[in-house]
């Protein structure tokens, strides 16, 4: 990370190395929503599964709050592979796709109502945001555990338990667990 160079936003990142990052990448998303508002386009981002419960930047610049005001639909990639063992007290995250899935999407949902409900967000964001707009990328691939049918339909059941109705599937090699979508 520390050999990235930004060459248009360098100096607004050396201005603010806390939070430097995050901003430079908040201006992007408005500069998108600005000039695509108008198009009918449907904007959604994906944002590392993290960041529905990490509230820095994580080193990359993606704060959930900083995305959701700018975008249709938030997707962030909650691969149980990708938390770090331990994770909420799992050794292997990978090996519980329900917990790590219903856990992530239950503090995303808990970040938009505190956004929407807070009197000192500005109206324009208590207007735009709302739950609908998360719509998780789902692991369907085997890295940390081997992906069965039953741990892909856990990750679908964890985000219908959240009260959200859409997802992703993501496979790198586009080779999807047969009965993964459908009771056997």
């Amino acid at each position: 990370m520390n050999d990235i160079h930004y060459p248009f936003s360098e100096q607004n990142i050396i201005n603010d190395e806390e939070w430097g990052k995050a901003k430079t990448i908040e201006n992007y998303f408005k500069y998108l929503s600005e000039h695509l508002k108008d198009s009918g386009a449907v904007l959604s981002v994906d944002l590392f599964g993290m960041t529905t419960t990490n509230f820095d930047d994580l080193n990359i610049g993606q704060v959930l709050e900083r995305a959701l005001p700018y975008f249709d639909y938030i997707a962030p990639m909650v691969y149980p592979s990708h938390y770090p063992p331990t994770f909420i007290g799992i050794a292997n995250p990978a090996a519980h796709p329900y917990e790590i899935i219903d856990h992530s999407l239950d503090r995303a949902l808990k970040r938009i109502d505190t956004l929407k409900n807070s009197t000192s967000t500005p109206p324009w964001i208590r207007d735009k945001v709302h739950r609908g707009q998360i719509r998780p990328w789902l692991q369907d691939f085997n890295l940390g555990a081997t992906y069965t049918a039953d741990m892909v339909r856990a990750q679908i059941q964890a985000t219908y338990d959240n009260g959200l109705t859409s997802f992703m599937l993501w496979d790198a090699a586009n080779t999807y667990t047969p009965g993964g979508l459908l009771v056997e």
